[in-house]
């Protein structure tokens, strides 16, 4: 690559020069850009009379290559320059070859809008953060079912047991739980809501218990991740529990001074334990983020968030490309998230949290050209 030694440069070169040259230019890759797009009309008629699939990897590598090779020492550039034209090039084509026609467009069309069912699915017990979340999205009247792990939840709902389950997907201090995130996948239900809960960690022992007294520390492992530094500071032994008002219930029962639970006060005080300390988590403004699951697409009025996974191959820039035509349709992507796929060494699946709505056309073609072109592709929910 050449580098440009300072002392060289003509003194007669003016940037405003330059920087007309350079508009100059763009004007003309505008013109090009509009040319390009009009021929992808021409190109997206044949394969809808001729039924020819709208990408073609082989070709597109063997144009990417040729590219790569003849921009010499800008290659790289020029192939990612034109792996963007191309991926923009396959999402308009996808809008005018299915129009109304496409399979996962006529599900966003006729999906709900409301949530219907009174039935919620809740892991833990009562006072659960699970329980509190389930009253903050559904109301205060609302009264859960309870499961021992999440993955009851998802068979509760799958079995018709109850219209919908709300399950923790993040936190702000111990990142995501990929149990959940695994669980989503497999079942292939839908998001349909969400909603924050603020964490305030209690440390509860039975009655008459203090604090000096402790030694053994039962809760969820989130839980035992957010309070660490709190752990660590009073060299309490921890136990991993399925849930953290499922540990202090059991915490209450075996009324040994020597045992606590981290859980909320709302559990303390439904077993009726002794609240040694509250707001024990390491950072101020913890939350966790549940979201509210169902079998069935609910796209209610104003949402503006979508969830959707999806698989790549191992090769250099596949999921730049991927990102690139979000931002090419001016869509703000602000969460992704990766877990590796089982069995695939070094592969991975990524969940994208992006803003948008599915009847939004260019969102919608967007996600439908994703969802045509990768094997592993699924859309979560839009809420």
């Amino acid at each position: 690559m050449s580098t440009i030694n300072a002392d060289n440069i003509p003194e007669n070169i003016n940037l405003s020069d330059i920087r007309r040259e350079i508009d100059s230019i763009d004007t003309q890759f505008l013109e090009l850009f509009i040319q390009r797009m009009k021929a992808c009309e021409k190109v997206a008629m044949v394969k809808k009379r001729d039924g020819t699939p709208i990408s073609n990897p082989k070709r597109e590598e063997e144009i990417l290559n040729r590219v790569e090779k003849e921009g010499g020492e800008f290659g790289n550039g020029a192939r990612t320059f034109l792996a963007t034209l191309i991926d923009i090039s396959c999402t308009y084509q996808q809008m005018l070859l299915y129009g109304e026609d496409g399979k996962l467009r006529k599900k966003f069309m006729t999906a709900d809008s409301e949530l219907k069912g009174s039935k919620i699915a809740c892991q833990g017990t009562v006072g659960a953060y699970s329980h509190l979340a389930a009253k903050q999205f559904f109301g205060e009247d609302v009264e859960p079912l309870f499961y021992s792990k999440f993955e009851d939840v998802f068979d509760a709902v799958t079995g018709g047991e109850t219209d919908f389950g709300i399950l923790p997907i993040e936190n702000t201090t111990a990142g995501a739980v990929n149990d959940v995130y695994d669980l989503l996948t497999r079942h292939g239900f839908y998001i349909v809501g969400e909603t924050d809960v603020d964490v305030n960690h209690c440390l509860l022992a039975p009655k008459g218990a203090k604090l000096d007294d402790i030694k053994e520390v039962y809760a969820h492992p989130q839980a035992l991740a957010q309070c660490a530094k709190y752990i660590q500071r009073h060299g309490f032994n921890t136990n991993e529990y399925s849930n953290n008002a499922v540990a202090a219930m059991n915490v209450a029962r075996w009324n040994d001074p020597t045992k606590a639970a981290i859980a909320s006060n709302v559990a303390g005080r439904k077993f009726g334990m002794e609240i040694l300390e509250e707001g024990i988590q390491d950072i101020d403004g913890n939350q966790t983020r549940f979201i509210v699951i169902s079998k069935n697409m609910i796209i209610r009025e104003g949402a503006d968030k979508i969830s959707m996974t999806f698989s790549l191959p191992h090769q250099t820039g596949s999921l730049y490309r991927v990102l690139s035509r979000f931002a090419a349709n001016g869509m703000n992507i602000f969460k992704i998230e990766s877990r590796p796929l089982k069995g695939c060494n070094f592969q991975y699946r990524f969940y994208l949290d992006f803003n948008g709505n599915v009847h939004d056309e260019k969102v919608c073609s967007l996600i439908c050209s994703l969802s045509t072109e990768m094997a592993d592709f699924k859309f979560l929910g839009n809420y």
